[in-house]
């Protein structure tokens, strides 16, 4: 048999062997929603957690010179 040939039998073994894949199957709505609002609320915590740092003026050399001083 040629490639082809080949190809094509296994294409087709393969769709009668495979489930069905319903979107859907096996899927609970609630545990959907659940990791909507989980992934939700880790997005809106980085988000401000980038807000509350950029909201920092200090200079990187100003915050080292100061941690440097409480340690002596």
């Amino acid at each position: 048999m040629g490639v082809l040939e080949v190809a094509i039998a296994s294409l087709i073994w393969a769709r009668r062997t495979e489930q069905p894949r319903d979107e859907l199957y096996g899927t609970d709505i609630g545990q959907f929603l659940g990791r909507m609002v989980v992934a939700f609320a880790v997005f809106a915590a980085v988000i401000t957690g980038l807000q509350i740092a950029a909201a920092r003026h200090d200079d990187p050399q100003m915050v080292a010179d100061s941690a440097v001083a409480e340690a002596n």
